[in-house]
């Protein structure tokens, strides 16, 4: 039975089929750039998208939320010192912490007789801890993205310069930033707040003279790599000036390195803003910063646990969010992770 199956067989059967040159030369897949592909890849990491939907929703709120209430991060109202968080709607949902009592389950809002609501409650001075929250906010990501902006300005202009020329030039510019890196960055800050007041000026110069060093080296690094490839060396046979083949031909091809690392550099700064504030060498009352409002709150954190609790969680949130984003960011930049 199988022999007479396979002699009914016909050989035409076997025959290769015909080339079809117009399905070869389709192109089945849309032509993308880089950053397409980049972005591509970023979208489908969903933590890095929650993280930049949170990034967006704390900064809006850092934004809008000071200008929208009708107190300042100032104020102060002795008679509503210390007043637990209630928020309408929220408050007559029990087994949530906004309906206003305390941890004896005492209704201070009805014993005080305040009929104002405070949403994140009210410090011992009797200031609007909302208002204070965001705002400190606001300082926490100005203080970030200003060590972000110091890394692009002095960090890419420096390593760049340092890696493309090489030689005694390297060797005198990373000397300087050895011996800058040597000097503890805690002392730096201690050494500004006895020349100027505590504040975000001291935090601002420290960050100006040892913040880029990081960037600086990681730059120097892939110059180093990149100055000798034949596309560098065409140009600069036809003449391109130096600062052409700088900023033109080797910093856009070190810009994914570049940005990994200022997203990461972002949330480094907001910490070390926290830290600073939360010892005492950093805002200073009554300016209001993430770290203070949490310092503030660790006095207070078994009878009024709010003060130290919200501003943890805004802060905590606001570096895991951009954590998650730098991650994602090194994914979709990496060539290894293409599929």
């Amino acid at each position: 039975m199988a022999k007479q199956q396979y002699e009914q067989l016909s050989p035409e059967w076997f025959q290769p089929a015909p080339p079809n040159v117009g399905e070869q030369e389709k192109i089945n897949r849309p032509s993308l750039t880089f950053w397409q592909d980049a972005w591509l890849r970023l979208r489908e990491n969903k933590a890095a998208i929650v993280g930049l939907v949170m990034i967006i929703i704390l900064t809006l709120m850092a934004i809008i939320a000071p200008m929208a209430s009708d107190r300042t991060y100032k104020d102060q109202n002795l008679r509503h010192a210390k007043l637990p968080p209630k928020i309408p709607v929220l408050e007559h949902v029990h087994w949530l912490p906004f309906d206003g009592r305390d941890a004896n389950g005492v209704d201070v809002y009805k014993q005080r007789g305040v009929k104002e609501y405070y949403w994140f409650g009210t410090d011992d001075l009797g200031r609007d801890l909302w208002v204070r929250t965001w705002y400190g906010t606001r300082i926490s990501l100005y203080i970030g993205l200003l060590a972000a902006l110091i890394d692009l300005l002095i960090g890419i202009a420096y390593g760049g310069i340092s890696g493309y020329y090489g030689g005694r030039v390297d060797n005198v510019m990373q000397r300087i930033i050895e011996i800058l890196n040597g000097i503890p960055y805690l002392i730096m800050v201690i050494l500004f707040i006895l020349i100027f007041e505590p504040g975000i000026i001291s935090i601002t110069l420290a960050m100006v003279i040892t913040g880029w060093t990081t960037m600086a080296r990681i730059v120097r690094g892939q110059v180093l790599k990149l100055k000798n490839m034949e596309y560098v060396l065409a140009a600069r046979t036809l003449g391109a000036p130096t600062s052409r083949l700088i900023f033109k031909h080797l910093i856009p091809n070190v810009i994914g390195p570049i940005i990994i690392t200022t997203m990461f550099t972002i949330p480094s700064a907001i910490f070390t803003e926290a830290f600073l504030s939360f010892i005492g060498l950093g805002i200073r009352p009554p300016e209001a910063s993430l770290g203070s409002l949490v310092n503030d709150g660790y006095k207070s954190i078994q009878t009024y646990p709010h003060l130290m609790i919200i501003p943890a969680v805004v802060i905590s949130l606001l570096i895991l969010s951009f954590n998650l984003v730098a991650d994602g960011i090194r994914d979709a930049l990496d060539p290894k992770m293409r599929k």
